[in-house]
Parts: structure tokens; sequence; C-alpha cells
């Protein structure tokens, strides 16, 4: 008979303690999470501004630069109102140049510019005291409103054949993040006050638009006159057509045109920066109007292509002059839009 050893009896293998994960850890972990999901967002945005910032900051319509260049004016009309009598005169600020807002590393695509508007205005005082008396006045102001201001040490005299003026200044940034600066110019010598708007890229193509056109300039049907008004306050008038006798100057040595007409622009500033008028701010007629010819010379303001600007408050009129050899048109088609800045409008304009 066979033997066999005692064997151990057979038992099934007790399955591993599952460790349990409290409430406490799987909160935590879902905050280390999302905090890393919050710095990875956090960092990408950070170089995202930091290239933007590189390129000149993000790219704005011509309707924002020209905003900005208004404000930039203001802020320092107001900062000089806000001085004593005869120190300067608001309306006699001097466009700064920037060479700091080129751009120099080719970012800029087509269509795409930048500007950088900035101003001084020369301020005139009798002596130091009176100066001071100003600065701890503006610093008093700015600092009512919420700005905070930081000291300008006196400048440095780096001539001492032409000794500067020791005396300090103050600047501030406003709402607006215009700098605001008053101090003692290093090249002149003498105290300014200035002020910087800041580098603006902006596309050339997306211009101040108009908030209200009236008659020939709604471009639905012809009409004796017309108004466009614009969203920063500059005003244009045009019409009605007026039949003229040409000239020897209209028409040069050509035969004379059958029919001549005029038509007045007049372009009201009443925005706050100047409006720089140009000859061909006035669009393509010739093909809407078969036969149209526009002679050179006209209008005399701008011959040449010469600039006309229009100051705030200013107006300034305009008169073209068409002529056609053909039969009279039933209407006049062009565009017009004053300046570079301004968005150009078709106007239908009746033949009398």
């Amino acid at each position: 008979m066979e033997t066999h050893p005692p064997q151990d009896p057979i038992t099934d293998p007790v399955p591993a303690p599952t460790a349990t994960v409290s409430r406490k850890v799987v909160v935590r972990r879902w905050l280390i999470g999302l905090a890393a999901v919050g710095v990875i967002g956090w960092t990408c945005s950070a170089v995202s501004d930091y290239f933007e910032n590189l390129q000149g900051g993000p790219v704005r319509s011509a309707a924002d630069y020209r905003e900005q260049d208004i404000k930039t004016r203001e802020a320092g009309r107001r900062a000089v109102g806000e001085l004593r009598p005869g120190a300067a005169d608001a309306d006699l600020e001097s466009e700064e140049d920037s060479t700091s807002c080129a751009d120099d590393l080719g970012y800029d695509r087509d269509g795409v510019t930048r500007e950088q508007p900035r101003y001084a205005w020369d301020l005139r005082y009798s002596g130091k005291a009176d100066y001071l008396a100003d600065l701890g006045k503006l610093r008093t102001t700015w600092e009512h409103r919420g700005w905070k201001t930081h000291d300008i040490p006196p400048p440095e005299t780096t001539n001492r054949e032409r000794p500067l003026p020791d005396w300090p200044g103050i600047r501030t940034t406003d709402d607006d993040g215009i700098a605001i600066r008053i101090g003692v110019d290093w090249y002149s010598g003498k105290p300014t006050l200035s002020t910087d708007g800041g580098c603006i890229r902006y596309d050339r193509d997306d211009k101040v638009t108009a908030r209200k056109r009236t008659g020939a300039a709604d471009a639905k049907r012809p009409g004796r006159e017309g108004t466009i008004t614009y969203d920063d306050g500059v005003h244009v008038s045009i019409g009605p057509v007026q039949p003229v006798t040409p000239t020897r100057q209209m028409t040069g040595d050509a035969p004379p045109a059958a029919h001549t007409y005029r038509v007045i622009i007049t372009v009201t500033n009443r925005s706050g920066a100047p409006v720089e008028l140009n000859s061909h701010d006035i669009g393509s007629y010739e093909g809407a109007n078969p036969g149209v010819k526009w002679p050179t010379g006209y209008p005399a303001e701008l011959h040449g292509g010469s600039q006309n600007e229009v100051a705030e408050g200013a107006s300034t009129r305009l008169e073209f002059v068409f002529t056609t050899a053909q039969a009279k048109p039933a209407h006049l088609q062009i565009t017009y839009g004053p300046g570079d800045l301004h968005t150009r409008y078709p106007w239908l304009l009746s033949i009398p």
C-alpha cells in the first residue's frame, strides 16, 4: 500500500486590504491639478503678452489712435489750464518725435503702422518760487484725482558754460494711460509740460466712421446737399452742384467742355485734434460718372499735393470742379473722406 505524506489543506488566498482614500486627499489632488493648470495658463498668457509688447502692443484701429491722440492733447491742455495764468498757452503745443516707436524688427504687417502722440508746452515763470508753487498745485490736484505722482530730480548740468536751472519736476499717469510730466527740459533749459500717449500700432484701413449721414451723403438717392458727422466730431457738408462758366485755367489748351460744375465741400473740425486734408481725399468718380473729368489744379487749396490743416474749432472750404464733354449727367457720384484717418463715403449729388 502506498502512503503519501500529509498535505496542508488548500485555502483560498485572502485579498490584500484596499487602501481607502480620504475626501481631503481627493480635494487636495483636485486643487493641486487646478493650480497647475492655472500656472500653465498664466505662463502662456505672460509669454503671449511679452511678445505682443515686444512687437509694440496689440493692433488697434485708426479710430483708436485718433481718440488717444485727442486725449493726449486734452490732458496737456487741462494741465496747462491748472497752472497760474500766463504760465503757458494751452493752444500752442509742439509735437515731439519718438524714435522708440519705430518698427525696427519688422513686426508690422501691410496696412499696419505705429505712431506715438507726444506734445509739449513751454512754460514761463519769473523765478523758481513761482514754478515750485505751480508744481505743488499740480501735485495736489493729481493726488486728489487718485493719480500717483513721482518726483523728478533737477537736470544735471553737463556744460558748465550753459548751466541748467536746479528746478525739480514731477510726473504722473492719468486714467487714460497718458503720461504727464512737468520739469526742466535738459536741451533748452526751460520748464516744460509734456504728455505722452504711448506707442500705438493701428490698422490704417480701420478708420473713424460716421455717426450721422444725411441728404446726399446717405448714398441711397441723389440729393441737392448732404452732411456727415464723424464719431470724433469732424463735420463735412457737401453741395449743391453749381454750373459754372469754364475758364482757361480749368480747361487749359483743351476745347471747352460742354458742362462744367463746381462742388463745395466744407470741413468743420469739432474734435480735439487737427485734420490734415489732402488732394487725394476725394475718391474715384470717373468710373461711376463716364466722361467726367477733374481739371488739374482743383481744389486750389490742395493743389500740388500740399496739405491743409483744419485746426480745432476751425472750418475749411474746398472747391472741387468737374467737367464733361457729353450730355449733362443725371447725377454726380463721388466719394470723400477728410484726411487719412476718416472713412470715405459715397455721395449722390443731383445736377441742376
